[in-house]
């Protein structure tokens, strides 16, 4: 930032020697240098709303940065390195700057639009703050999507590594659903030693094999989907999406003639439930009077896999 700074010093004094007095970017200039950066914003700005030379995107982003400014000042840099490539390393000092500012005042639009600027202007550079970038709330998942490879890539520690992968199995389950996005958790689930990583780790397991064994299941593939179902349920047979997926598996299991297995996993569904009664547990319970007597009340199923 300071070589910004500096850079945009010596323009201002060169347009105080040459400027005309009705020049709004000599007169931004003459304030920059006086410290009255509001004042040579709205200046830089008038310029920018014809067509600006790039050197004056270099300056509204100075000026805008001083004032706290952020989104404006990380949409300057950006147009600068776009305006004229061979300023795309001042145009990163700028935008990195943004970020470490965005940070101080926890402003996360403003980071996200200077990360993104980075990894559009100079991608080597944006992969230490995708990490950063991550741990925002409210960022969408193809941001992330395109910028956790970078991220993983120059990770400080394996702890960050898992972490990194959690966020990323998220991310691609949002957008391009289970298939990638699987690899990620169960990664996870190999590496890290964490219990809250591990705790996220299999939910995520969970969520993806029960959406797979759905689509398995619509797809007329009896014995796929019970292999989902049954992993899914083997991660938690507890959880809600654990029991939905004992409840599936038994119906799958039914359908293929396997009575007693979709009869203990029916009565597991419903020994597991927390508190009173839900509809998962209704539902496995007229599963299993459908059947007739139910299995002895020491009877579960863990559900085998592949």
């Amino acid at each position: 930032m300071r070589v910004v700074f500096a850079a945009i010093g010596l323009v201002g004094l060169v347009g105080a020697a040459c400027g005309r007095s009705d020049d709004p970017e000599r007169r931004g200039d003459q304030a920059y240098g006086r410290g009255r950066y509001a004042e040579a914003l709205e200046e830089y700005r008038t310029v920018l709303a014809g067509n600006p030379d790039p050197q004056v995107w270099a300056k509204a982003g100075a000026a805008a940065l001083h004032t706290g400014n952020l989104r404006e000042a990380a949409d300057a840099y950006r147009r600068l390195a776009g305006g004229d490539p061979g300023r795309s390393a001042e145009a990163a000092e700028g935008l990195e700057a943004v970020v470490r500012a965005a940070e101080r005042a926890n402003d996360g639009g403003a980071l996200r639009q200077a990360v993104e600027g980075l990894q559009a202007t100079v991608p080597e550079r944006a992969a230490r703050y995708a990490r950063v970038l991550a741990a925002q709330p409210g960022v969408e998942g193809p941001e992330l999507v395109a910028l956790l490879p970078a991220a993983l890539a120059t990770a400080p520690d394996p702890g960050t590594v898992d972490s990194l992968l959690l966020v990323y199995g998220r991310a691609l389950r949002s957008t391009s659903g289970c298939g990638q996005a699987l690899l990620q958790f169960r990664a996870v689930l190999r590496r890290s030693q964490h219990d809250g990583l591990r705790a996220a780790a299999r939910g995520g397991v969970a969520d993806c094999t029960f959406d797979l064994g759905e689509h398995a299941a619509e797809a007329g593939d009896e014995q796929g989907a019970a292999l989902w179902f049954a992993e899914a349920a083997r991660m938690d047979s507890t959880s809600p999406v654990g029991r939905r997926a004992l409840l599936r598996y038994g119906e799958v299991r039914l359908r293929q003639g396997d009575t007693l297995a979709a009869a203990l996993a029916f009565q597991t569904a419903v020994s597991a439930e927390a508190g009173e009664s839900d509809s998962i547990s209704r539902v496995a319970a007229a599963r299993l009077r459908a059947l007739g007597p139910a299995p002895s009340p020491g009877d579960s199923v863990h559900p085998e896999g592949p």
